[in-house]
């Protein structure tokens, strides 16, 4: 094969012939070309700007998927100082320091002290009770009163709403589920109670003393108050301590529309619950006045012996009574009329209570005692 020389003595072949025909091609295909290197170019700085954080600007350290090769290791990692200042994008996880605790069940019977200015209902509300639970479970230490509530006193607090029962020799079991209204069954199947399921009724061998736990358990209405009181027979209260009266008297008889015997209208200590509290606790301060929350007449006026303290109750005539209670002073006396809004006696804190506040009682012979709230205006 010959072999063509150029005009500077060197030699051309085949190939250096294809690339000058290239060269010499059309304008086309020389812009395209020149297009071609420039995308190249610029992809290429594009790429080598790109970088990790912490990744240096002159690419001494490459930075593990960047093309360095090597298997990944801590070294090839930036420092958390380094990430975290760079990275600043994104929903960060809040921190939250609080713990869900479930609520566990309790079996045993707990102490409470009492302090000054406790009532039943801020105790229960302490323990996730009823108040009348607190109320039950305490029953003889109070003497059924709950006005007898005292600081120091130590209180059981039951682990679930109902009454408690000390055990007594001779008892049985079935006769003490029916005097607190519940079945055997309430009382075995309590756990914290230690019964066997298969335990005789009539002879269950429990320990004298022992304190079961009635759950849903519910005693009797005990009437420690004081009995009804009219005109008519006011000496029925003779028991009740020496404010009781001993004559029939008249006087005027009420409306049957009763206004608020206190200037203040807020409750201080005990609302109105049907076999626990049944009258409503009025506060104030010490000597704010009383008034006569209907006409009526004098039927009791003095010191009640039942934790009531000075005592005044009005027989209205229409088959309505009131009481106030813990009075520190009394304006009337036996059979002396009191008209609507007369002033009767004293706001106080005599008798069996933990603050200033009027105990006020209403009692029809219709409704028996009834919540004076949905009476008053």
């Amino acid at each position: 094969m010959s072999e063509d020389k150029g005009k500077n003595g060197t030699h051309t072949g085949p190939r250096l012939e294809s690339l000058k025909s290239l060269l010499e091609g059309s304008a086309a295909a020389r812009i395209g070309l020149t297009l071609a290197l420039v995308v190249a170019v610029s992809l290429g700085a594009w790429g080598a700007g790109q970088r990790l954080p912490g990744q240096a600007s002159n690419g001494a350290k490459p930075t593990p998927g960047t093309g360095s090769g090597g298997p990944l290791s801590l070294a090839d990692l930036p420092s958390y100082e380094e990430a975290s200042s760079e990275v600043s994008l994104g929903i960060p996880r809040l921190a939250n320091g609080h713990t869900e605790i479930p609520t566990r069940p309790r079996f045993e019977i707990i102490q409470y002290q009492v302090e000054q200015g406790d009532t039943l209902f801020g105790i229960a509300d302490k323990y996730g009770l009823k108040p009348e639970t607190v109320f039950w479970g305490n029953f003889d230490l109070l003497d059924g009163d709950p006005h007898s509530l005292r600081p120091g006193q130590e209180l059981n607090i039951l682990p679930v709403d109902g009454a408690s029962y000390d055990w007594k020799d001779g008892d049985r079991l079935d006769s003490v589920a029916a005097a607190f209204k519940v079945s055997p069954e309430n009382i075995i199947d309590w756990l914290g109670n230690g019964l066997d399921p298969a335990v005789d009724l009539a002879d269950p061998s429990i320990d004298e003393g022992m304190t079961l736990v009635i759950p849903d358990g519910k005693r009797d209405i005990v009437d420690w108050r004081s009995p009804r009181i009219t005109r008519a027979n006011p000496a029925v209260a003779s028991i009740l301590g020496p404010g009781a009266c001993g004559s029939i008297y008249t006087g005027p008889i009420g409306a049957g529309s009763f206004v608020w015997p206190t200037p203040s209208t807020w409750i201080s200590g005990y609302d109105y619950i049907p076999g626990l509290h049944e009258a409503i606790d009025i506060g104030g301060s010490e000597g704010n006045g009383i008034y006569a929350a209907d006409s009526g007449v004098v039927v009791y006026s003095g010191w009640h012996n039942g934790g009531y303290g000075y005592v005044i109750v009005l027989d209205h005539g229409n088959g309505w009574q009131t009481l106030y209670a813990h009075l520190s002073s009394t304006k009337v006396g036996c059979g002396d009329p009191a008209y609507q809004g007369q002033l009767i006696g004293g706001m106080g804190c005599t008798g069996n209570c933990t603050g200033p506040h009027l105990h006020f009682e209403m009692r029809s012979d219709i409704y028996g005692r009834v919540n004076p709230f949905n009476f008053l205006p």
